[in-house]
């Protein structure tokens, strides 16, 4: 097997002893590291680099969030150098649930993301998979495996515009929502292809849909382009269809049922609308005609 690459983005300082922990569990296998950060932290460094001392470690603009970082780590390297890429970032606790129907609020989301990595056995299930799986192009938790329009409507717009303008073609894809995972390295070539720096990103903020969001639909795109999967190595395919199933009952009935009968939304300009039964009932920010 090649290396694996492995990229973490530290925005939370706070939150690296836990990615370090992780990333330790990539012992029996060779790696290489690399680290971003957005502010130039020595402290910082030195522990990376007394884990990992053949770390590459680089202080990169806050653009994209993690995901600009990452898109820049790999227009610097070989993919054909590496047999699979981890994708790892400090995620804060989530003060209230942003996918619908999925108790990943708190700091449940970061477990769930972080759990393909959390022991060396767990990760070599993940593997085995890619082995014994020619199918299956990245995986991560199950429960963090969504459809490619669910949960955010503005970002699945403008990554279909980018689609459009970009001349791929429109299709069917799942996607990880949050951003870590562990995919075959081969698929980020159409990545690269893009021709897309950290400089294109939006600088990093609150609010959603930046093209960092784009991106996130992205690296589920390139998987399902391929006629590949997203899998959960760690369950049996009885368990990722039964969520499946539940997953088509969420996309198609509940989810729209619960929009019609109430939808928040902020615009991109920040203004807010509260809408019941399809009709505004609470406008802030915007003025009457």
């Amino acid at each position: 097997m090649k290396p694996i690459l492995v990229h973490a983005h530290i925005f939370y300082s706070e939150l690296w002893p836990e990615l370090k922990s992780c990333i330790q569990n990539l012992a029996d296998y060779p790696f290489e590291l690399f680290v971003t950060m957005v502010v130039d932290n020595n402290e910082l460094k030195a522990d990376v680099l007394s884990a990992f001392p053949k770390a590459h470690i680089e202080v990169v603009e806050n653009r994209g969030f993690d995901v600009g970082p990452f898109v820049h780590v790999l227009n610097q390297v070989d993919l054909d150098d590496y047999s699979y890429v981890v994708k790892l970032h400090t995620k804060r606790d989530m003060p209230t649930n942003v996918v619908p129907f999925r108790n990943l609020s708190s700091s449940i989301w970061r477990e769930c993301l972080l759990s393909f990595i959390k022991s060396p056995e767990i990760f070599k299930s993940y593997l085995e998979l890619f082995e014994k799986d020619q199918s299956v192009g990245m995986q991560n938790n199950y429960r963090l495996i969504v459809k490619d329009d669910f949960y955010d409507v503005t970002a699945c717009k403008k990554m279909r515009l980018f689609c459009k303008e970009r001349e791929l073609p429109l299709l069917k894809y799942c996607f990880i929502a949050g951003t870590m995972f562990v995919a075959r390295a081969s698929l980020f070539k159409d990545i690269k292809k893009l021709n897309v720096s950290i400089s294109d990103f939006e600088v990093s903020g609150n609010h959603k849909s930046q093209l960092a969001h784009v991106f996130e639909r992205l690296f589920g795109y390139v998987v399902y382009s391929h006629n590949l999967v997203i899998r959960d190595g760690c369950v049996s395919k009885k368990i990722e269809q039964k969520y499946l199933r539940q997953l088509f009952v969420e996309h198609y009935f509940i989810y729209p049922i619960c929009r019609f009968f109430y939808q928040r939304k902020i615009t991109q300009t920040g203004n807010l609308i509260v809408k019941i039964c399809k009709v505004p009932v609470y406008r802030k920010g915007i003025k009457n005609d």
